[in-house]
């Protein structure tokens, strides 16, 4: 919570076991994160993660506020069906893990959205 004090463009929500990081962009994601107990879940918009480890789940965390991630969200109409994180190497966009619905209407056409967070560093 420190680390977020020192930038501008977004809203903290937290709780008693979660925090949930809000740009308020169409362009952008919520990025949260879950204490389960004895496990941490990590979430992009729909897409999320499962980690055991603390420090593996804060890493996850703080990745999607960055600007080496972004979401690439496929939608049928106007139905939101997939979410794949993609990490910036070397210059290109690289897929990486994917959540998705089990079903979907496959008959809509078939539309690819890339959201990006931006959250800027307030001089001091």
């Amino acid at each position: 919570m420190a680390k977020l004090a020192n930038y501008t463009g977004h809203k903290v929500d937290v709780g008693d076991d979660h925090i949930v990081v809000s740009c308020g962009k169409p362009e952008s994601f919520d990025v949260s994160i879950y204490n389960h107990g004895d496990e941490f879940q990590v979430g992009f918009d729909g897409w999320h993660e499962h980690f055991d480890a603390e420090e593996d789940a804060l890493n996850c965390f703080a990745f999607g506020l960055s600007n080496e991630c972004r979401l690439k969200v496929v939608k049928r109409g106007n139905m939101e069906c997939s979410w794949t994180i993609q990490a910036l190497q070397d210059g290109e966009w690289v897929d990486d893990t994917t959540t998705g619905l089990i079903f979907v209407p496959f008959w809509r056409p078939k539309k690819v959205e890339y959201r990006q967070n931006t959250i800027t560093k307030i001089e001091t």
